[in-house]
This record gives structure tokens, sequence and C-alpha cells, in this order.
């Protein structure tokens, strides 16, 4: 997966940190972009989305630790069946029925920008300092 991470790293041009788990497996690229200027946002989607699928056909999990957020979302599909996703919407909704806990942060939606052209992307807010 450093091969991957690396190989997105040159074809989009972005300072990519590697910070990780090496006994379990989780890794935490850290994609570097500014986000005022949506084409490098759009290379920072691109090269997270390579990154993760390649989790994902090397058997890894986009869930690591911190569980799903609004970029992994989208990848569950490519990793449980529909089954799997019907089952573990039913569980939340059981737990959650208001859908007040993380609301929008953890099935797929079709809010996401995977997949999105440059125009439809706006610059992100960051609610921390990183």
């Amino acid at each position: 997966i450093m091969r991957v991470i690396k190989a997105a790293k040159e074809k989009y041009g972005l300072l990519i940190g590697n910070v990780f788990h090496a006994g379990d497996g989780n890794i935490h690229p850290c994609i570097c972009y500014d986000e005022n200027d949506t084409g490098m946002i759009k290379k920072a989607v691109d090269a997270s989305a390579e990154i993760l699928k390649a989790c994902i056909e090397m058997g890894g999990s986009v869930t690591g630790e911190h569980g799903i957020g609004a970029e992994k979302m989208d990848f569950m599909p490519l990793l449980f069946s529909e089954a799997d996703m019907r089952a573990m919407t039913s569980v939340k909704e059981i737990f959650d029925g208001a859908n007040l806990c993380n609301p929008g942060k953890v099935f797929p939606t079709d809010r996401s920008c995977i997949g999105c052209g440059v125009e439809e992307l706006k610059p992100m807010k960051r609610q921390a300092a990183m």
C-alpha cells in the first residue's frame, strides 16, 4: 500500500505524509492540499479514492479505528454486500431512528463528491486546526 500511496503522490503532484500503525495495518495518509484551490481539492479526492480502492483490493477495509466518515462512506459498497448494508442500516435505525447520531456520515448518500466534476467541488472548510 505504501507503493500505491507513493504512486498517487507522484501522479497528482501532492504532498502525502504517512502516519500508520505498523502492528495492525491501519494507515493514515495525510494528503496536503490548498482548500481554496478546487483543482487541488479534486486531485486530493482522486488520490484518496485510489488509495482507498487499493486498500480494499488488498483485502483491507476503509474502516479503521475511527469508523466511517464523509470521505469513506461511498466506498462501503465495494467492501460490503447489499445485504450487509441493509443489515447495518437497519441496526442504525433501531438505535437512532431520528438520525441524530452522525447524520449523513455513516452510510453512502448522494451528496458526496466522489466522481463529481471540478465545478461541483466546493472548498472544504475545516472545523479544527490540522
